[in-house]
């Protein structure tokens, strides 16, 4: 068997972009057991690119005690225009990846199968496995980074369209005779509300004198200004950046009504590093446009989601197309494998035992299984004695997008989740079950779904 050593085929998956690679180690549940990530050789020949993914791939492996054929099979997922029949990358704008044959020399390389894949489209195909969409019968994803991606997944597989090209929802026109794109159009999506159009706007305006908050956090540097420090802007209130993500956030959201009277998907997944960032400030402008569409459907349907997998997305995409490569679809019944978690049980003195380990200290377990010291029940500790999980701790608990997050009251039902930490799950469709300790315990252990829980634990 493939990864004796984690008792399970291991596959890994690559996400190749622009700026970084991104490879993981994969159990066949989904799981991902190992990480890594490397720059992209930017300025290079394709050879540097295909020479730092072999590395990652490698790196990952020796670190595992583990060798090329323990894989059960890599899929890797490249922005552009891909031909995975032929393993050959058609065109990467922005990158050096054109023309190469992928799948030949990673098979050649690791020995073992190759499937390739565009990146939204894996993205996309990720959300549809182990994400917000997991359980809708089609799924558009959008995401939202230096440009403006889409992937159209219906009925478990992705459509590509007849020229490989389909769901390049960047390259709508939203506004005719709007700002230049880079694809040579103009008014396109991606000239509108991709985090390069939102920097071409900030920039414009600070040079007519706007003040922002962004001048101090880049040191005056506002050549290339990261979704993280618009996070910061955001958090700080700045009247600039509030603005032009807010306007970005309406282009979006009409974008989605045009996916949505154009396809009718079940559901809309959005993504990509700047909602990973700024989602929960542009999210909401995103669903009250959806919301008051007054166009109706025969019956409920076409909501609109943030992507629950994140970062993930596209390497567990990658895997899926992976598995079925080798005959294993996630998606067949027969091939689905249920994730094996740690057993919780109460232990002496008040702490609990998560599978050998004994915790004195509140902790949460991740839906990888992964066991972490928890602090923010002090952090957001109440003014009437309660204690809170909000938004900011979910988004640790929740890293990799389980189905339901367990979080365990205490004895005194003293914890409580937030209206906040509400929205937050609602947006990524995640259940949460708030219980009793004993009881969440209990249901943790009994429940078969890709998992997550919070317990607090007395010291």
């Amino acid at each position: 068997m493939n990864g004796k050593r984690f008792g399970t085929r291991l596959y890994a998956g690559i996400d190749v972009g622009g700026t970084k690679i991104q490879t993981c180690l994969v159990k066949e549940c989904g799981g991902i057991v190992a990480r890594d990530r490397t720059p992209t050789p930017q300025e290079e020949p394709a050879e540097a690119t295909l020479d730092a993914v072999e590395a990652a791939i490698t790196g990952l492996l020796k670190a595992n005690d583990l060798e090329g054929p323990d894989l059960a099979a890599i899929g890797i997922a490249v922005p552009g225009v891909v031909d995975p029949k032929k393993g050959r990358v058609v065109i990467t704008p922005n990158m050096n990846l054109s023309g190469v044959q992928v799948v030949a020399r990673l098979e050649a390389r690791f020995g073992v199968p190759v499937a390739l894949g565009n990146d939204t489209n894996c993205g996309t195909l990720g959300e549809k496995w182990l994400g917000a969409a997991r359980g809708a019968s089609s799924v558009f994803g959008m995401f939202v980074g230096t440009g403006v991606g889409g992937g159209f997944v219906e009925k478990k597989k992705v459509w590509r369209g007849y020229r490989h090209a389909a769901a390049e929802i960047g390259h709508i026109v939203m506004a005719i005779d709007g700002p230049e794109c880079g694809c040579g159009n103009r008014g396109c999506l991606e000239a509108m509300a991709s985090r390069s159009a939102m920097e071409r706007d900030l920039r414009a305006a600070i040079a007519q004198g706007r003040q922002t908050v962004l001048s101090d956090l880049l040191g005056g540097d506002l050549g290339r200004i990261k979704s993280g420090k618009l996070a910061e802007a955001l958090a700080r209130g700045d009247d600039l950046v509030r603005e032009v993500m807010g306007q970005a956030s309406v282009v979006l959201g009409h974008a989605c009504l045009t996916v949505r009277h154009l396809l009718d998907p079940e559901v809309i997944v959005i993504g990509g590093g700047v909602f990973e960032a700024c989602g929960e400030f542009m999210f909401p402008i995103i669903q009250r446009i959806v919301e008051a569409d007054r166009l109706p459907g025969a019956r409920e349907g076409g909501k609109v989601f943030l992507s629950a997998l994140e970062d993930d997305a596209v390497t567990l995409g990658a895997v899926a197309l992976a598995r079925r490569k080798v005959k294993r679809d996630p998606f067949k019944k027969k091939f689905t494998i249920a994730p094996d978690y740690p057993k919780l049980k109460r232990g002496q003195g008040g702490e609990v035992v998560v599978g050998d380990t004994v915790c004195h200290r509140d902790v949460y377990v991740r839906v990888n299984g992964i066991i972490k010291k928890y602090k923010g029940f002090e952090k957001q500790a109440g003014g009437d004695g309660g204690r809170t999980v909000g938004p900011d701790d979910l988004g640790r608990i929740c890293k990799g997008g389980p189905e339901v997050v367990f979080i365990a009251a205490g004895a005194g039902d003293d914890v409580r989740l937030t209206d906040e930490g509400e929205a937050f799950l609602k947006r990524r469709a995640i259940d949460v079950e708030v219980k009793p300790t004993d009881e969440a315990i209990e249901a943790y252990n009994r429940c078969d779904r890709r998992k997550a829980v919070v317990i607090p634990v007395k010291a």
